[in-house]
């Protein structure tokens, strides 16, 4: 498991897609590195297996969930893959004011009506692919435990390399439980000034439960260092650390910093 460290970048709260999407609008910035940084050891951490749908979910709302995978996303296009970045949490969709789209048509039109077609969207990126949240409907969690949902997954991965959903924290309902059960792996975004280590277990402990594999976390909410040394890194506003059995630099782990086991 890779554990990535961030701090919060609290424009994002004000969904100003230029500070929002820095992999886009900013490539050659630190920041930038650092997700390119956390794409690549999510490819060593399949250990050789195949991944071909990842759920980036928090312990909680709020945690920087929905700007991990849209620039995951982003990078894994820029690398030369198709991917599709699908917004599976309809109850506080954000991904269609990320890049600029409109709402509805969304998953949860393409569910119920099979027209997958009217819900994908091309992207910014050559390669990227993107399918908004949709109208919220009531039953959001039956949506995604439906075979219809199953089958809108199938025809998906047929037509990309990788889809990334960005799903519902946790222990807010049961919709990532749902979606995690469905997906290769999952990354854990947790925010160290909103969680604490009882409720990141309890989020683990709920995955688990599922079957879920557990890629690694992504930790936010981190106050800015003057040094960092060893394997550790300051990239602009973004800091992260790797712990992973196939991490790309598993060297040396004497300066683990703050974590959540």
């Amino acid at each position: 498991m890779f554990k990535f460290f961030s701090e919060r970048n609290d424009a994002v709260n004000g969904r100003d897609s230029r500070q929002a999407l820095v992999t886009l609008h900013r490539p050659k910035s630190a920041a930038s590195e650092a997700y390119r940084m956390l794409r690549t050891n999510i490819h060593f951490s399949s250990g050789g297996d195949s991944l071909k749908v990842i759920v980036v979910t928090s312990t909680f709302p709020g945690e920087g969930k929905s700007l991990t995978a849209a620039n995951l996303a982003i990078t894994f296009a820029q690398a030369g893959d198709d991917v599709v970045l699908l917004d599976a949490d309809m109850r506080r969709s954000t991904q269609h004011e990320n890049f600029e789209l409109p709402e509805s048509p969304g998953l949860s039109e393409a569910i119920v009506s099979g027209n997958i077609d009217a819900s994908l969207k091309n992207g910014p990126v050559d390669g990227l692919r993107l399918m908004a949240a949709g109208l919220t409907p009531p039953n959001p969690s039956e949506l995604l435990h439906s075979r219809r949902m199953d089958d809108l997954l199938d025809d998906l991965k047929a037509r990309s390399d990788l889809i990334i959903m960005d799903a519902p924290p946790v222990l807010a309902v049961a919709d990532a439980s749902v979606l995690a059960s469905k997906a290769d792996g999952v990354m854990i975004v947790v925010d160290l000034t909103l969680s604490d280590r009882n409720a990141a277990k309890r989020a683990v402990g709920a995955l688990r439960a599922v079957n879920a594999r557990i890629l690694g976390t992504v930790i936010t909410g981190l106050e800015p260092t003057r040094k960092r040394y060893g394997y550790h890194h300051y990239y602009d506003r973004y800091y992260y650390y790797y712990d992973s059995e196939h991490s790309a630099e598993k060297k040396d782990r004497a300066h683990r910093g703050r974590t959540v086991q």
